[in-house]
């Protein structure tokens, strides 16, 4: 871990934001925010969360096998080879020198004394002048032949039998090159393959391997810790059949953050909930980062200003550094961010609200650009509204929405941060900007494309 970073910054102890990020100083610190410091941009924390986490990202080489969909590329690579590596037929059929059938009319026909049959996976061979080879999908076409005419273009249709010295050929057409596959026509040798932050695609997979590369170096999986706080909590191993008591509710945040941060890229080893006890959860973390090595830890829940706030609690005890800013953001405002301190090793905390919309909000933009994810696909769609709706003016508002077929989007469910089901049926997430006080129909906005939703 680094000795710094820039997770403390004083404007957020209420100075005015920097221009840009600002550098590590040369200590961190706690800053308790009180209700007069400055809201903080977005931006400004998700650059934030990049530096504490650039400690965390590092790199392996894994083989481009199934395991490997989803990795990030951490370098770029370049074709070994050429791809397809020789000339070779796109059909099953007949190679042939178009010299040999320039007298052929429209109507015409041709018999040809039959050379060797080439199968795929064949040395490269020649072609005798005025004879037809028949040759297979993907063989190598033999020097001197330049056209490969299909099977269905013979006189029978087919290949001819054992013995045959000749085939009759009424070829559609005879120009050079018809259904032949030149070498390098997909990829040449040395041609950029894929780019550094691309994702690891099953189609990318097979043009690495066609290309002559078997692995990849891709950005390693920080392990990773997920803690859901709050008493009213009950583990996610609570039996889902059995109904909470009163005051109590299921874990959505320790399953959800763990399946968002595990799309982004982490590895997460643990999951729990603790009740608002600041000294369990302090010795919770220390135990679990020792017994699994972790070298993150993402809690939900406890960083707002009420009076049982277990992180900002933690705060206080030994080896936790954590600053709590707010930003200018709904949902998602209260934040915490720092690092914990487990025998001499300073591990990266992201502390999240606890309200599941907040929470998973929270890692879709600040935990995937932190931990090297590629960002999302974003576009201005029209909204489609039935009436004007409010928006903070002073906050960027997100706002879960469907992506209609006819390109606009329309927002699914209410604003508030406990909204989950919204969440869950939503495919996007629309940007309402700071500035902007009332929605309108029509209004054009930036539109957070997200994967999966309900139609």
């Amino acid at each position: 871990m680094p000795a710094t970073h820039p997770s403390c910054a004083p404007y957020w102890a209420g100075a005015d934001p920097p221009a840009r990020p600002r550098p590590a100083s040369t200590r961190t610190r706690r800053v308790h925010v009180t209700s007069q410091t400055r809201r903080v941009p977005l931006e400004d924390h998700v650059a934030d969360a990049v530096a504490l986490l650039g400690a965390v990202r590092g790199t392996e080489v894994i083989a481009l096998a199934g395991r490997a969909v989803g990795r990030v590329a951490a370098s770029p690579l370049r074709a070994l080879v050429d791809v397809p590596g020789v000339d070779n037929s796109q059909m099953d059929g007949f190679a042939v020198a178009s010299t040999d059938l320039a007298d052929l009319g429209a109507e015409s026909v041709l018999d040809l004394p039959l050379g060797p049959t080439i199968a795929a996976g064949d040395a490269p061979s020649a072609l005798a002048g005025g004879t037809a080879r028949p040759i297979m999908t993907g063989a190598p076409l033999p020097d001197g032949a330049d056209l490969v005419i299909p099977v269905e273009e013979s006189a029978d249709g087919r290949f001819p039998g054992p013995g045959a010295a000749a085939v009759r050929l009424a070829p559609g057409a005879v120009t050079p090159g018809r259904f032949v596959r030149r070498r390098g026509s997909d990829t040449r040798r040395g041609d950029s393959i894929l780019r550094e932050g691309r994702v690891l695609t099953p189609p990318r997979i097979a043009h690495l391997a066609a290309c002559g590369l078997r692995e990849a170096e891709v950005l390693a999986r920080p392990r990773t810790l997920v803690l859901s706080t709050g008493s009213e909590v009950l583990p996610a191993a609570t039996g889902a059949t059995a109904e909470p008591a009163p005051g109590t509710l299921f874990d959505a945040n320790g399953p959800g953050l763990a399946a968002a941060l595990a799309e982004a890229g982490a590895e997460v080893v643990h999951t729990a909930a603790v009740p608002d006890d600041a000294a369990a959860l302090h010795a919770h973390l220390q135990q679990m980062v020792r017994a699994e090595d972790a070298e993150l830890v993402v809690t939900s829940g406890g960083v707002s200003r009420g009076a049982f706030e277990v992180v900002r609690q933690a705060a206080e005890l030994p080896g936790v550094e954590l600053s709590f800013p707010s930003l200018a953001l709904q949902p998602g405002g209260p934040q915490g961010i720092g690092t914990l301190t487990v025998d001499g090793r300073r591990v990266p905390w992201l502390a999240f609200p606890g309200n599941p919309v907040s929470a998973l909000l929270s890692c879709e933009l600040l935990a995937r650009p932190a931990l090297g994810a590629p960002p999302r696909r974003r576009l201005r769609l029209p909204l489609r509204l039935e009436g004007e709706e409010s928006s903070p003016e002073h906050l960027d508002q997100y706002r879960r929405a469907h992506v209609l077929p006819s390109g606009a989007v329309r927002l699914a469910g209410g604003a508030s941060s406990h909204l989950i089901g919204g969440y869950a049926a939503a495919d996007a997430l629309v940007l309402v900007p700071r500035g902007t006080a009332v929605l309108r129909d029509g209004d054009l906005l930036e539109t957070l494309l997200l994967p999966g939703g309900d139609a």
